[in-house]
């Protein structure tokens, strides 16, 4: 926590003549919800992935007595659709540009005529009520090349033969993947535009074409982060051309590098905010952590992914079930892809009734797709509430991050609840109604323990919806910093509900707002209204945590491209301008905060949305 408040800290200091000039025009309305939009994400998707089981060493035989397990277990009934593939199964590079499948491991594809197909494969799990899922690599070469270079079944044949990534066969593979073998989700990998430069490991193992790595591991400055989006939005753009009947997942995998949180959601269904879990405590707090406030970028259809699941491996293992819950707690909060990763053949009954227990993954798959938010970190304990589609309606997970055992509570208003009406709490996990007392829930939760509930109440905002209720319905179209290689840490400024970007509560002149939405200026939201409200009101103005006093910013509301209002400049310590505009037939609201005047030097002003809400 300590290092990312340091970041934090350092990124307000970044001087606002640094942005680009399309970065301007970039706050222009849009005039509509520049969200990816295709597939068939509408709620985070389930299923199961081989990599943490089996690795490369997959075999047909292996996957299929897992969804069979799976299919007979109550698995799939519980939600779990996705059967997939990782990397291993490919053999090599054809001379006529198609992939050469590695029959060995998977005899279903082998053909009397032609070469092989998956189709049988494919159509097999979907006789079986499943979705099939592939792997692929956005660049030259996969991972494995890269990183398991003692495993039996990396591709073989010449330097050029072995290039089984899509990098210069987009359009073909993917063409094969989803027309020709019937496939219905992709996860594509980001290995061959990061390992495979000079002094690489892959290099000094095998003949690998050098490339000069697009993506720097940790390394901001020296990534290219344009061209590694580039790269994912071809991708994204030949996908939703290619499958008509729409029915597709697009995992995006480039581990939370090369700005990707930021522009995920623009071409694809989920993407990596992270590097590949482990399966430890540390790891998995790790993972969540890189996710857990982006709670504005998370929605139906784009999902933060702080990868698969590890329960049933390590430290979440039978004998952790303790971790094992609350892991899966955070992930369901988060509303993260649900991926189980260990071989459930050999699962528990009390696994098992983890894994499907029905309240809990309702909850991960609640259709606002809204992503649970931080309201409460205090020592080990967090506390994060996700708004349901009901009104009035919340998740709640209360957790312990630390050894020991602690009290933890979380109070009405937290809760975006009325503290003078009766709350009603279920805990999930346990399938029982709970007593609420004193305007709030307090909990012992034991080392690594957690509680996940179920809570309905009275909204706090009884004549309208505040913004933080509905962050599903919110795309952040531009955050107001500069690109990703200027940025000192991605994880630092991020628009926040109910917070500065810097997590500190909202202030302006001098006064504290429990709602709306910190951000830095020259940026843009887009909302998606839906033409479902009548009416938009704010008190929109510079934050005081705002450095420099010079500062001016002018606030524009926009319905659907067309300008509702406009404020004069305003700075830091004056009170904020009051908005309140008409929404009648308003599909996308816009609310754009522009610098209008800074000097050379001064930070980036930081600007709330204050009390932010539809009627």
């Amino acid at each position: 926590m300590t290092r990312t408040t340091l970041l934090a800290v350092a990124l307000a200091l970044v001087p606002l003549f640094g942005m680009a000039a399309e970065s301007r025009q970039d706050l222009q309305p849009s005039a509509r919800f520049s969200v990816y939009g295709h597939g068939a994400a509408a709620t985070p998707p389930m299923g199961w992935n081989p990599w943490n089981a089996f690795r490369t060493e997959v075999t047909q035989d292996k996957i299929l007595s897992v969804a069979e397990t799976i299919k007979r277990n109550g698995m799939q009934q519980a939600g779990y659709r996705y059967i997939n593939i990782d990397d291993g199964w490919w053999l090599q590079r054809r001379a006529d540009g198609g992939i050469q499948i590695r029959t060995s491991m998977f005899p279903m594809a082998a053909s009397r005529s032609g070469p092989p197909s998956l189709r049988p494969w494919t159509d097999h799990l979907h006789a079986m009520g499943f979705k099939a899922g592939l792997y692929t690599d956005v660049g030259r070469n996969a991972c494995s090349q890269a990183h398991d270079a003692h495993s039996p079944n990396l591709p073989v044949g010449t330097t050029a033969q072995r290039e089984i990534g899509l990098e210069g066969f987009e359009a073909s593979d993917l063409a094969t993947m989803f027309g020709e073998w019937g496939f219905d989700y992709i996860k594509v990998d980001a290995c061959g535009l990061a390992d495979f430069g000079q002094g690489s490991k892959a290099l000094a193992s095998a003949t690998y074409r050098e490339g000069r790595p697009l993506i720097v591991r940790a390394d901001a400055q020296a990534t290219d982060a344009d061209k590694v989006e580039g790269a994912y939005a071809r991708v994204g753009r030949l996908l939703a051309q290619l499958n008509p009947d729409n029915d597709f997942v697009l995992s995006i995998c480039p581990w939370g590098e090369a700005g990707v949180g930021n522009w995920g959601g623009r071409h694809g269904n989920l993407w990596r905010t992270s590097a590949d879990i482990e399966m430890t405590w540390e790891s998995m707090l790790h993972n969540f952590d890189t996710a857990s406030r982006r709670e504005l970028y998370a929605g139906p259809g784009r999902w933060n992914d702080p990868d698969m699941l590890a329960v049933g491996l390590g430290e979440f293992g039978a004998d952790h079930m303790t971790e094992a819950r609350t892991h899966f707690s955070m992930w369901t909060i988060l509303a993260a892809p649900l991926l189980v990763g260990f071989d459930v053949n050999h699962a528990t009954p009390a696994q098992v009734a983890l894994l499907t227990n029905p309240e809990v993954i309702a909850l991960n798959q609640d259709p606002a797709g809204n992503q649970g938010r931080i309201v409460a970190s205090d020592g080990p304990v967090q506390v994060l509430v996700k708004p349901l589609s009901t009104r009035g309606e919340r998740g709640v997970l209360l957790f312990n991050r630390g050894e020991a055992t602690v009290q933890a509570r979380v109070s009405a208003a937290q809760m975006l609840l009325s503290d003078a009406a009766p709350l009603h709490a279920r805990d999930l996990w346990e399938q029982r109604d709970i007593a609420a007392t004193g305007g709030g829930l307090g909990f012992t939760l034991p080392a690594h323990g957690a509680v996940l509930l179920k809570v309905s109440g009275t909204p706090d905002t009884r004549d309208g919806i505040s913004l933080g209720e509905i962050t599903g319905r919110i795309h952040v179209a531009v955050d107001g910093l500069p690109g990703y290689s200027a940025r000192p840490a991605e994880v630092s400024g991020t628009p926040r509900v109910d917070r500065t970007p810097q997590g500190e509560p909202l202030r302006i002149a001098g006064t504290s707002y429990a709602r709306g939405i910190g951000i830095h200026a020259n940026s843009r939201l887009e909302v998606l209204a839906g033409r479902d409200f009548k009416r938009f009101t704010a008190l929109a103005g510079v934050d005081d945590s705002t450095a420099a006093a010079s500062s001016k910013v002018v606030f524009k509301v926009y319905g659907d491209g067309k300008p509702l209002f406009t404020s004069a400049p305003v700075g830091r310590g004056q009170a904020p301008v009051r908005i309140a505009v008409g929404l009648d037939g308003v599909q996308v609201l816009e609310l754009v905060a522009e610098a209008a005047s800074t000097a050379a030097g001064d930070s980036a002003p930081v600007v709330a949305w204050a009390g932010a809400g539809l009627q």
